[in-house]
């Protein structure tokens, strides 16, 4: 066997392995299928097997690094930007080869290979120990990711002392409750009153409360007293009413008997009057009648100005009583507003402190009594698109995970 021969039998061998390779690796991909990613780094080789001297020629200069764009693109020489992300490494190893074989007019296309020398990073955010950018890796999925930046998050101050933080989050929870029941029933009292009502509903949430008997009494104490200072106030006016319409009557009685007396004391005037002016009567028994005529005019008008100051005192009294009853009516309708705030912002602390509870009972493992347990969501932000994901979900290049604790409300 002369040299030539053993060359040639040499790189048909190197030939064979080399196709027996690329067979081997494309059966891999085959069954776990790695599509390339923006961000990825390519390692491409371009060879060229010459039949004449049995050998095989590196295109070095083409052959390098890239990688692939944010466009997903590679720009190669001799073919130009060739698209790349989401297409395997063999699918872009026979569209480079083609595209040269095309470009340069060879009879048969160069072998081009393409090995991922580093892949494209993922990004973990949101409640995990440390956030941030992770080399990818074939087979990586979120619960791996997770691993890489640190776990799930946790408090190290609560895991160290996880009695004491659920002692503070959950009494700081009950007061806030208690808080709420207590206005709870004090905004039913406030209703009651503004219906004029003599007992109060309690609110439907608040059926079984254990305390709940406590707090009624409390309010229905107070909605007694001011329904017995109501009372005593209009039941003050409306005496003072009826006091005054007696008065009256007694003065419009009074009036009518000295009209009587003005009108029997003026008829005498006038007789002794003409037997004055006959000289039949003395003069001074005329200035006497006159005199009389006048104390019974000026007790009738003293009589009229006592009874129309009645009348107004009557006016003053009912406006007094409509005042105290507006005036009551308003101060209740503001007090309720000032309690619906109170109530509203309460809810947003109790949905506040519930969610720090949790959050304790999650990151110290210390079980609260009746809440649900708190957990983890997943989500994969994936070519600016959202996709739902759990621990096992697989992951690709470029993917930013975000790990979310959800609390139960």
């Amino acid at each position: 066997m002369n040299a030539t021969t053993s060359q040639t039998s040499i790189a048909r061998r190197t030939l064979a392995a080399l196709l027996l390779g690329v067979t081997w690796i494309g059966a891999a991909q085959a069954a776990t299928p790695y599509t390339l990613g923006i961000s990825d780094k390519l390692n491409i080789k371009v060879v060229q097997w010459k039949a004449a001297d049995s050998t095989f020629v590196e295109w070095t200069a083409l052959g390098g690094e890239y990688v692939v764009g944010a466009d997903g693109m590679v720009n190669f020489p001799m073919v130009g930007a060739t698209e790349s992300a989401g297409r395997t490494s063999a699918d872009l190893a026979a569209s480079l080869g083609g595209a040269l074989q095309q470009t340069l007019g060879l009879s048969t296309a160069p072998t081009v290979t393409v090995e991922v020398s580093a892949y494209g990073p993922i990004y973990v955010s949101g409640d995990v120990g440390s956030p941030g950018e992770y080399p990818f890796a074939p087979n990586l999925t979120v619960v791996k990711a997770l691993a890489l930046a640190g776990g799930e998050r946790r408090s190290a101050e609560a895991s160290a002392r996880p009695e004491r933080e659920i002692l503070t989050t959950s009494g700081a929870l009950t007061v806030l409750e208690d808080e709420y029941r207590r206005l709870q029933v004090r905004r039913a009292r406030l209703d009651a009153e503004l219906a004029g009502a003599t007992e109060i509903t309690v609110p439907p949430e608040l059926d079984g409360i254990a305390d709940i008997d406590a707090l009624l009494a409390a309010e229905t104490a107070i909605l007694e007293a001011q329904r017995r200072q109501a009372e005593a106030q209009s039941t003050s006016l409306t005496d003072q009413v009826a006091l005054l319409t007696r008065q009256i009557e007694a003065f419009a009685q009074k009036e009518a008997a000295t009209e009587t007396q003005i009108v029997t004391a003026r008829e005498q005037l006038e007789k002794i009057t003409a037997l004055s002016d006959d000289g039949l009567a003395l003069a001074s028994r005329v200035s006497t009648l006159q005199t009389n005529v006048s104390d019974l005019e000026s007790r009738l008008l003293d009589t009229q100005t006592t009874a129309l100051q009645a009348q107004q005192d009557i006016a003053a009294a009912q406006r007094e009583q409509a005042r105290l009853t507006d005036q009551r009516i308003s101060d209740l309708t503001l007090e309720r507003q000032t309690v619906d705030g109170q109530i509203a912002a309460l809810q947003l602390k109790i949905g506040t402190q519930q969610g720090l509870v949790q959050e304790a009972a999650f990151y110290t493992g210390v079980a609260v009594p009746g809440d649900a347990a708190p957990k983890f969501n997943y989500v994969i932000m994936r070519d600016g698109a959202e996709v739902a994901a759990d621990l096992t979900t697989p992951l690709l290049a470029g993917d930013v995970v975000v790990a979310k604790l959800e609390l139960t409300p």
